[in-house]
């Protein structure tokens, strides 16, 4: 996966925690969705599958068909978590 994608999706997350209209947040679960569910591929490319398992896990977590309904307090949470993780991992899944 190139940096710039996921470089660009820590962004999207990080400017997830503030308060925005809807139309953005959908637009957080569809990248988040696609970037995870690279990213796991790729781990499973490279044979790591406990993290293509937590990447998955994250994309059903984000994903605009699969809606997973918290209060704003906790998407913050998540949205910075799954930030973190891609920060953590970039390494690991950058092409």
């Amino acid at each position: 996966m190139p940096i710039q994608v996921i470089f660009a999706a820590i962004g999207i997350l990080i400017v997830a925690a503030a308060p925005l209209p809807y139309g953005f947040y959908m637009l957080v679960r569809i990248v988040a969705t696609i970037v995870f569910v690279w990213a796991a591929v790729v781990a499973v490319q490279r044979k790591r599958i406990t993290l293509a398992t937590v990447f998955g896990l994250v994309a059903i977590l984000f994903s605009p068909f699969l809606k997973v309904h918290f209060d704003k307090e906790v998407w913050v949470v998540l949205d910075l978590l799954a930030a973190g993780l891609l920060m953590i991992t970039m390494k690991r899944i950058k092409a």
